[in-house]
C-alpha cells in the first residue's frame, strides 16, 4: 500500500500540475467553442460516409444512441439530437462549395483535436499531410463503424444472456451501464492511440480511456443532479437554455478528455522512469 501512494501521489500531482500550468483549461475552452461551431459538419460528413455502406445502415442507430447514453448530459440529450440531427440532414442540401465548406470545417476540428493531443505528449513534430488526412479518415469513417458495430454485437449479446436467467431490473440497467462504460473506454483509447503523432501503448490508453469514460459517467449524473436542482439556465434562458448547457457541457468534456490524454503521457513518462 505504502508503495502504491508513493507512486500515484507524485503520479496525480504531475497531472494537476500539467494541467493548471500548461492552461488546459484554456485549451478545453478553445475545443469547446470550436467543436460547438463543427460538430453539425461532423454529423452530417460522418452520417454520409456510413450512409454510402449499406451494410453499416443499421448500426446508425446504434451508434446514435450510444452518444446519447454516453456523451450528452441526461436532461438535455434529446432535444441535443434533434437539434444537431435536424441540421445534419439540412446540411446534406448545400452545393459543392458548401459541401468543401462543411469538409474544411471537420478538418479545421480535427487538426485542433490533434494539436492539442501532440501538445499533451510534447510533440514539436506534425504528421506529413497525407498521414494526416489516413489517419483523420480513419477516426470519421473507420471508428465510428467499429465502434458501431461492438455496441451492436455487444448488446445483442448481453440481451440474449439476460434473457437466459431471471434477473432483477437493476441488474439488468447495471450490466447494461457496465457495457456502454467498456465501449466508451474503448472509443477513447482508440483516439489516444490514433491521434497523437507518437507511439501510445495500448495499454496506457486503455487506462485513459477507462477514466474518460467513468470521467463521462460522473459527469452526466452530476450534471442532471445540478440542473434538477439548480434550474438556473432555464429560468434565465428559456427556450434557448440549451444552447449554454450544450457550451458548458462541451467545456467539462474536452477537460475530461484532456485529463484522461496526460494520464496516458504521465504513464508512458513513468514506464521510462521505472
Amino acid at each position: 500500500m505504502t508503495d502504491l501512494l508513493s507512486l500515484f501521489i507524485p503520479f496525480v500531482t504531475r497531472i494537476v500540475r500539467r494541467f493548471i500550468e500548461e492552461d488546459f483549461a484554456q485549451i478545453s475552452a478553445s475545443l469547446a467553442f470550436t467543436t460547438l461551431l463543427s460538430i453539425v459538419p461532423l454529423v452530417a460528413v460522418v452520417f454520409a460516409i456510413m450512409s454510402v455502406m449499406p451494410a453499416f445502415l443499421g448500426m446508425v442507430g446504434q451508434f446514435d444512441q450510444f452518444l446519447v447514453r454516453n456523451f450528452l448530459p441526461e436532461r438535455s440529450a434529446g432535444m441535443i439530437v434533434q437539434y444537431v440531427l435536424e441540421f445534419s440532414h439540412n446540411a446534406g442540401n448545400v452545393t459543392v462549395v458548401g459541401l468543401l465548406f462543411l469538409v474544411a470545417t471537420v478538418y479545421a476540428l480535427l487538426r485542433t483535436i490533434e494539436r492539442a493531443f501532440n501538445h499533451v505528449w510534447g510533440v514539436s513534430q506534425n504528421r506529413r499531410w497525407w498521414r494526416r488526412l489516413r489517419v483523420y479518415g480513419a477516426v470519421l469513417a473507420l471508428w465510428p463503424i467499429a465502434v458501431a458495430g461492438v455496441i451492436a454485437a455487444v448488446s445483442v449479446a448481453v440481451t440474449t444472456s439476460l434473457g437466459l436467467i431471471d434477473e432483477p431490473p437493476w441488474l439488468r440497467g447495471l450490466l447494461l451501464r457496465l457495457t456502454g462504460v467498456a465501449v466508451t473506454a474503448l472509443f477513447f483509447a482508440g483516439l489516444y492511440v490514433a491521434v497523437p503523432n507518437k507511439r501510445v501503448k495500448l495499454r496506457d490508453g486503455l487506462w485513459a480511456g477507462l477514466f474518460a469514460a467513468l470521467g463521462f459517467l460522473v459527469m452526466q449524473k452530476g450534471f442532471g443532479l445540478y440542473l434538477s436542482n439548480f434550474p438556473s439556465y432555464t429560468l434565465i434562458y428559456g427556450a434557448f437554455a440549451t444552447i449554454p448547457i450544450f457550451l458548458v457541457w462541451l467545456y467539462l468534456s474536452w477537460a475530461v478528455i484532456l485529463v484522461g490524454a496526460l494520464i496516458a503521457a504521465t504513464l508512458h513518462e513513468f514506464h521510462k522512469n521505472e
